[in-house]
């Protein structure tokens, strides 16, 4: 259904030019990032986009962070060094205080806050000039515009290994379509590192914009819609990020996703009684705060149809066989295809969709393809774990780690 709908462009007619009124301020959130950090604002001062400042808010990194941000001098580049025990409190938290560093800056060379935009990159992300570009043709002709998120993807170092490329395939092909569909019903959320925020929308959130949900991104940005504003997806640019390779931090950072979806439980009230939501809205956005509780409810049925399965078969009490053996062999096989159309058709239909927009290798592709309901399986003990955590009262932040990235080829 997802592929159904044909993709949204915003900048079919429109051109970028560097008189446009408009002033960027990205923000970095770091935290113990020295292993990324400083490819990453290399890459952002080379971009010599007009009118921005890059502001690395380092929260109390006890790595080298601090020493290779001190050895980097640009008039374009800020840092806001964070303290205990103020610091490290979460990712919403130090997004605040760099919200509140440019509140002053524009505060004090008199800038129009709905010409002011507040972009957020995580530590380890790649972009280029033309992404920013479009986001200031988005926000210069919208300007009920409060958000604009830009389209997420792998970086090449990590996509050789298993675990990223799956997730690249995810984020290129289903959540970018997810998100697409959002178009449609006008709900496109934040995804954390891409997004591009207005500061005059910003400001109706009030003085703290982010919360402590786990899952700030999407919270951030339900907030925007609840208040009238309107989001957009950039997905003819990309953003690129590190893979998660290890499977028990991919874990980590699913179940703290899964986790902070719950925590935004209680605006469905507000949701449903939203003024500027469509119904298709409403509905996109409550079946996606449902996705955990579902995930635990198929999990749930899984397991107890395998015990089932075994447990007859044990006892030789299965009506599978007394079933089955009424029909012929090419009745039962035909029935065995129909079985595995259904478990690995979908994702060798996303891999088709995402060979064809990034030309990577065919073959690589199509197998990632079929390893797709093993992959999500394979997020099933995050949303457990997300569950047990909320229910214990475990609010922590739950962060990513990093590694050396000497190659940032895209």
């Amino acid at each position: 259904m997802l592929l159904l709908f044909p993709p949204v462009l915003h900048l079919k007619d429109k051109e970028y030019i560097d008189d446009i009124d408009l002033h960027f301020f990205i923000l970095v959130p770091c935290l113990n990032e020295g292993k990324v950090i400083y490819e990453t604002v290399r890459n952002l001062l080379s971009l010599n986009m007009p009118n921005t400042v890059f502001i690395v808010i380092n929260d109390a990194s006890n790595d080298n962070t601090s020493t290779i941000l001190e050895g980097i001098v640009d008039t374009r580049l800020r840092v806001l060094n964070r303290v205990l025990p103020n610091a490290q409190k979460g990712k919403g938290a130090t997004l605040n205080d760099g919200y509140e560093y440019v509140k002053g800056i524009v505060s004090e060379e008199g800038l129009q806050p709905s010409k002011v935009v507040l972009g957020v990159m995580d530590a380890d992300t790649f972009i280029k000039r033309s992404l920013l570009e479009k986001i200031a043709i988005i926000m210069n002709n919208e300007p009920k515009v409060g958000m604009v998120q830009a389209r997420v993807r792998i970086g090449t170092s990590t996509r050789n290994y298993f675990l990223p490329l799956m997730q690249d395939l995810e984020f290129y092909t289903f959540i970018n379509r997810m998100q697409n569909v959002r178009e449609y019903t006008g709900t496109v959320a934040a995804a954390g590192n891409g997004q591009f925020n207005r500061l005059s929308a910003m400001e109706t959130l009030g003085d703290e914009p982010w919360s402590q949900c786990l899952l700030e991104d999407f919270d951030f940005s339900l907030r925007l819609l609840l208040n009238g504003w309107r989001t957009r997806l950039v997905q003819d640019e990309n953003i690129y990020q590190q893979g998660v390779i290890s499977y028990k931090k991919f874990v980590k950072q699913r179940s703290r996703w899964a986790q902070g979806c719950i925590q935004c439980m209680p605006y469905i009230s507000k949701i449903i009684k939203a003024k500027y939501l469509s119904l298709s809205g409403k509905m996109e956005v409550a079946y996606f705060m449902m996705l955990p509780w579902l995930t635990l409810l198929s999990t749930a049925a899984l397991f107890f149809s395998w015990f089932l399965i075994l447990y007859t078969y044990w006892h030789h009490s299965s009506i599978i066989r007394s079933k089955l053996s009424s029909y012929q062999d090419n009745e039962l096989l035909a029935l065995l295809i129909l079985i595995l159309i259904f478990v690995f058709l979908p994702g060798i239909v996303f891999s088709i969709s995402y060979w064809r927009d990034t030309k990577e290798s065919f073959y690589k592709t199509l197998l990632a393809g079929l390893f797709i309901p093993i992959y999500n399986m394979l997020q099933i003990p995050a949303v457990v774990v997300a569950t047990f955590r909320q229910a214990s009262g475990r609010n922590s932040w739950i962060k990513t780690e990093h590694f050396v990235d000497s190659d940032k080829a895209v």
